[in-house]
């Protein structure tokens, strides 16, 4: 399924939206079209908190590219259209007027991606599917590759029997799991970024649905208890 719209379009020429396909595994490549010929191209793959926020998964869906057509000003239809699939989205937009166009700035050349942050995935750890991810993967790798997302290094031993424990018992929830690394004070030593989920480094499998559902075991108030290594 494909979610998403074409917001704006600014006066330097520069279209602004998101688009998600929710079963991909990598960013969309879109296709802005006007009267039939494509007017943009470019990929969706920035972080917007509001996306976040608003459920639409890891919020990595935004995109803007900029116009390769002289537009007149005035309402005009346009589409977001996925070639590989040939979705196509509706939309209707104000055309300003647009400026003259001018060359790239080298701020604009080596600007880079916008990603999310710590405090971002504090707030919606439920966005990775981690019960299921931990289910597909088992409980060992699973502990490996959170340690390597959250603080770029493998658990020592005593860490890792710590957490396995912890989660086979149900003493501890995937999401609880995360949210302890994430709230330490090693990882505030490493800054607040983390990667992009289209980072060739992210661990966890995107396109919730190729995994399966975690079976249903103990009660909610036990496996939200966090447990201190």
């Amino acid at each position: 399924m494909i979610e998403g719209g074409l917001e704006e379009l600014q006066p330097s020429g520069v279209f602004v939206g998101w688009l998600r396909d929710t079963a991909a595994r990598e960013p969309v490549v879109l296709h802005i079209r006007s009267r039939g010929q494509t007017v943009a191209a470019t990929a969706a793959r920035a972080f917007r908190p509001d996306l976040l926020a608003a459920g639409h998964g890891h919020g990595h869906y935004g995109f803007a590219a900029r116009s390769r057509a002289a537009l007149p000003p005035g309402a005009a239809d346009f589409e977001l259209f996925l070639p590989p699939g040939d979705e196509v989205i509706h939309v209707l937009l104000t055309v300003p007027c647009l400026e003259p166009p001018r060359a790239a700035s080298v701020g604009d050349l080596v600007r880079g991606e916008t990603t999310w942050t710590v405090a971002d995935l504090m707030q919606a750890p439920a966005c990775l599917g981690l019960a299921a991810q931990h289910a597909a993967m088992g409980t060992a790798r699973f502990v490996d590759v959170t340690y390597r997302f959250v603080l770029r290094r493998w658990p020592a031993p005593a860490e890792a029997q710590v957490f396995t424990v912890a989660l086979d018992e149900e003493r501890l929830s995937p999401d609880g799991f995360l949210l302890e690394l994430l709230g330490g004070r090693e990882r505030a030593d490493l800054g607040d970024a983390l990667a992009s989920p289209w980072d060739p480094s992210f661990p966890y499998t995107l396109g919730g649905e190729m995994l399966p559902k975690p079976a249903r075991r103990g009660g909610a108030a036990a496996r939200r208890q966090r447990v201190r290594a």
